[in-house]
C-alpha cells in the first residue's frame, strides 16, 4: 500500500491495536494506518480514546452500527473474551458477550473489506473442542477469505508479563500466513492446513 491502510477498530478497549500498528509504522513498516472508526461500548474506555484519538469518530454499541466507513481496508476486532476466558464463565461462543463477534461478520458482509485481523484469549482453542475457532474460521471461510492464526505472547517481545492472545489474520487478497509467520511461513507446523488456511500454536 502506497497510501494510508484505512481501519475501522471494533471493541476497540483503550486503543491496543492502533498503537501497535502507528508503532509499527514508526519502526519501518511499509504501510501506514489511518484509524477511521472507533467502536466502543464502555464509558470509561471510550474517554481514553477520545484523549488519544481525538480526530476519529467513537461508535457506541456495535449492535447498532449499520455500515463501516466507505473504503475501509481493514477491520481489527478484539471481542469479548468474558465468555471464552479460563477465568471467566466459559459459556462459549455463543455467550451474551463473545457471541458478539457475530457483529463483525454482519458488517463484513455488508461491506467489502479485504483485510481482518482479531484477537482473544488461547483459551478459546480448547475451550468446548476449539467449538469458537471453528464458528469464526467456518464464518470466516464462507465469506471469501484465506485465515490463519498463531498464539503470541508478551513476553516473548520485552514485556514482564506472561500474556499470551491467539491473533488470527484473514484477508481476500494477501497470504495470511505470510503476515503472521514471516520469514518462519516456510518451517511452520501447522495445526489446520488447507488450501485457504493454516494455524498452529506459539509461545
Amino acid at each position: 500500500y502506497s497510501v494510508a491502510m484505512r481501519v475501522a477498530r471494533l471493541f476497540a478497549g483503550i486503543g491496543g491495536i492502533e498503537l501497535g500498528l502507528h508503532r509499527a509504522v514508526r519502526r519501518g513498516a511499509k504501510s501506514s494506518f489511518e484509524t477511521t472508526l472507533l467502536c466502543e461500548f464502555d464509558d470509561a474506555a471510550k474517554a481514553v480514546l477520545r484523549a488519544r484519538f481525538p480526530e476519529c469518530p467513537i461508535a457506541g454499541d456495535v449492535r447498532e452500527l449499520k455500515r463501516l466507513p466507505m473504503g475501509v481496508e481493514l477491520v481489527t476486532a478484539g471481542f469479548p473474551c468474558q465468555d471464552l476466558s479460563q477465568a471467566g464463565l466459559t459459556r462459549g461462543i455463543i455467550g451474551d458477550r463473545s457471541g458478539l463477534v457475530g457483529e463483525v461478520f454482519r458488517l463484513l458482509r455488508a461491506c467489502d473489506v479485504p483485510h481482518l485481523l482479531i484477537e482473544n484469549v488461547p483459551f478459546m482453542l480448547q475451550l468446548q473442542s476449539g467449538a469458537a475457532m471453528t464458528v469464526i474460521t467456518d464464518s470466516l471461510t464462507r465469506l471469501g477469505y484465506r485465515w490463519a492464526y498463531r498464539v503470541l505472547d508478551a513476553m516473548a517481545f520485552g514485556l514482564p508479563q506472561r500474556r499470551q492472545r491467539v491473533f488470527l489474520f484473514a484477508s481476500r487478497e494477501l497470504d495470511p500466513c505470510r503476515i503472521l509467520f514471516g520469514s518462519e511461513h516456510g518451517d511452520a507446523s501447522p495445526r489446520v492446513a488447507t488450501d485457504c488456511a493454516r494455524g498452529f500454536f506459539w509461545t
